[in-house]
């Protein structure tokens, strides 16, 4: 197990800080297949599956982000995923998965506020041969993997890989009798390793992913009954996903330093389709498309010796070019219930001889936006050993970052309107088709300092206490999901000032940067920890307590007319709780492992604006979608033979726990704590492999 980093200072078995690493036979195990299924396997890490691969939210101590921005950072190779609609990817020929929890901002910079994900693939020039998997299952599973690792000559590799998943859904729909969740996926991934000299190493990675399913498999909550409703929606609900990434790394090592460079490009194009009333009724729909084309480059340089000061220096730099198309279509009923009550409300104290009516069957109301974003960075850590004292070391780094963002939003839309008079003896008269038309541009600037300090004492070889501050920050931006609202807003005003003088009042929309736009979140992160290896190839523990105090934290909200979901800024939390590993090899064929996270994340001042009239202070309310405790469980047994019919035999089994989960800031509807039970037996012989499992 590789245990170096190209940017950190430590050793990740004595980083002081929280890190867990998944080793290929771990994800094997434990059936990993995409990065939602080391949910709860890592102390306090919840990744909910939320019916599409397009909303892969993160949650690590509290911290996260349900709808746009992210908040945990996610790195393949060194190459960062700039956008959490990326996340939901297949895992294929993993050498290792590292997940370091809390701030990682010096290092890793402008959205790793709660903890960063690094995958690293294997390379060819380490790894040679031919893997081949089938497998299927009830609920039309069926999944089909195949990788090749050669070497051309002794300093040059290279890899084909090429994956195949489809299942037929877990969800029916009621309304069309069809499932509403079914999935395929496949992709490839190319890589090539060439050691040009001793000290130069190039690697290049290409890799294409294609997701179509059938998404957001939502029913009503009945809240009295507690009950969750089938599945019942008339309209097309579906995500697909085109995924083209590539990155060129080079690295140069000497006895002294090592010298890295590595450059990301990533494509990304969506098509969301979403009923967003989520039930029979033709309320309104969604069908937002996405382009994105981002690069990133990232050129770092670090001390390589064997002296009690270690030091790194690098720079960072992306450009990220997104373009978002999200039309909303309001349908009968909801021009029925929603628009036209809203005219209703505006005239009903006024002099008009009448009251305006709809006269459109459906409205089509779209948004364009353009979102590009770009960034720079400078940062440095230092690390020094047997400070004053022989185990005693102190790290710190300090990171500047600085990133523009601008948005250009356009949309048109018209309704029709007639007047029916209050008189009813006079028949209704055609008023007008009126039009309105947004074109509207804005920016923001955002320039944070980031710095970290920690302390760590290593009072024998394997073992070692440690204690660190953190700065948190997780970057702003630009709710492009309520386009619908600010248009329908415009349309309002636009019509009823063709009546301002008969009317007692008159809503005026406010500015487009204020109405999008939300501010950067800020954390302060405190961690005390240790980690022993108490009984030497035997049992190894760590124990970690955090606390993390929370500006402006961003928080998913839905807008007053209900026509979507919006990031804001809600106050202030604190997040506080404490982390339990445990690895044991009980015998010399039977291992367990225990994690357990708790998690104590709640509002210090907050209050929630159920509309403009009620408002509620939801000060010591739980933070939503945030669980209190995730629980993994986990027993492997493995036996070896020699000359016998098979030459291996393995039984795994697997408890993941989380929960409380509330769901609203009132904190009026949770899900209690839940577990899942996963079990696994399998035989080899050769390189054969034969597994069963369930769940």
């Amino acid at each position: 197990m590789i245990t170096s980093s190209i940017k950190e200072t430590n050793d990740l078995r004595t980083l002081p800080g929280s890190v867990s690493i998944l080793s290929p036979q771990a994800i094997s195990t434990r059936q990993i297949h995409a990065l939602k299924d080391i949910s709860s396997l890592v102390p306090n890490l919840y990744i909910p599956d939320y019916g599409s691969r397009q909303t892969s939210a993160i949650y690590i101590r509290g911290v996260g982000a349900r709808s746009s921005g992210q908040s945990i950072g996610l790195y393949v190779d060194n190459a960062p995923y700039l956008d959490k609609s990326s996340f939901d990817f297949e895992l294929m020929d993993i050498q290792r998965i590292e997940i370091l929890r809390g701030p990682q901002g010096t290092l890793y910079g402008r959205n790793a506020m709660g903890g960063i994900i690094n995958i690293y693939t294997l390379s060819p020039l380490d790894y040679q041969g031919t893997r081949m998997s089938v497998s299927g299952g009830n609920h039309g599973l069926f999944k089909t993997k195949f990788s090749h690792y050669a070497k051309l000559d002794e300093n040059f590799g290279i890899s084909f890989s090429h994956y195949y998943d489809r299942n037929n859904g877990f969800f029916k729909n009621e309304y069309t009798g069809n499932m509403a969740d079914k999935e395929k996926s496949t992709g490839m991934k190319i890589k090539l390793d060439w050691r040009i000299t001793p000290n130069l190493n190039a690697a290049y990675t290409v890799g294409y992913d294609y997701t179509d399913q059938g998404a957001f498999p939502y029913g009503l909550y009945d809240k009295e009954k507690e009950i969750i409703h089938p599945v019942n929606i008339n309209d097309p609900s579906s995500y697909n996903r085109r995924v083209f990434s590539n990155n060129l790394s080079f690295e140069y090592k000497t006895g002294g330093i090592i010298l890295t460079s590595t450059s990301g490009y990533q494509y990304l194009k969506d098509d969301m389709q979403m009923d967003q009333d989520f039930t029979s009724a033709s309320v309104f729909t969604l069908n937002q498309k996405q382009q994105q084309k981002a690069f990133s480059e990232e050129i770092t340089l670090k001390s390589n010796t064997n002296r009690n000061y270690q030091w790194s220096f690098g720079t960072f730099g992306f450009y990220n070019d997104l373009n978002t198309q999200g039309p909303v279509t309001f349908k009968e009923d909801g021009i029925r219930d929603i628009l036209q009550p809203v005219f209703d409300n505006l005239v009903g104290n006024t002099s008009m001889p009448g009251k305006l009516v709809i006269t459109d069957e459906e409205l089509y109301i779209p948004g364009d936006f353009e979102t590009p974003s770009w960034g720079v960075a400078l940062y440095h850590q230092s690390t020094y050993d047997n400070l004053f004292t022989e185990g005693l070391s102190v790290t710190a780094g300090i990171r500047l970052d600085y990133e523009k963002q601008k948005m250009h939003y356009q949309s048109s839309s018209s309704m029709g309107m007639n007047m029916v008079m209050n008189n009813p003896n006079i028949p209704p008269i055609p008023v007008a088709r009126y039009t309105s038309v947004i074109d509207d541009r804005t920016s923001q600037d955002f320039w944070q300092v980031l710095p970290k300090v920690a302390l760590k004492y290593q009072c024998t070889p394997s073992t070692y206490t440690y204690v660190s501050v953190a700065k948190g920050y997780k970057t702003g931006g630009y709710n492009v999901q309520m386009s619908a609202d600010v248009m329908q807003g415009q349309m309002q005003y636009d019509m009823m000032s063709q009546y301002a003088s008969h009317l007692a009042w008159m809503y005026k929309p406010a500015a487009l940067d204020s109405t999008m736009s939300y501010k950067p979140e800020h954390s302060w992160n405190y961690e005390l920890g240790i980690r022993s290896e108490l009984i030497k190839n035997r049992l190894t523990t760590e124990l970690t307590f955090f606390y993390t105090d929370i500006r402006d934290l961003q928080i998913t909200q839905f807008v007053g007319s209900g026509n979507g979901r919006i990031l804001t800024n809600a106050g202030k939390a604190r997040s506080y709780g404490v982390e339990v590993s445990v690895q044991t090899k009980l015998t010399n064929n039977l291992t367990a492992d225990i994690n357990y996270g708790y998690t104590h994340a709640t509002f210090r001042d907050y209050v929630y604006q159920i509309n403009k009239d009620n408002e509620v202070d939801c000060k010591g309310n739980y933070v939503p979608y945030i669980p209190r405790h995730t629980l993994n469980v986990d027993l492997q047994y493995t036996k070896l033979f020699r000359n016998q019919f098979i030459d291996q035999f393995t039984a795994a089994a697997q408890v993941n726990g989380t929960g409380n989960i509330y769901w609203t800031e009132l904190n009026d509807i949770s899900q209690k704590f839940y577990a899942t039970l996963n079990a696994k037996v399998g035989v080899r012989k050769g390189p054969v492999k034969l597994d069963v499992w369930g769940a």
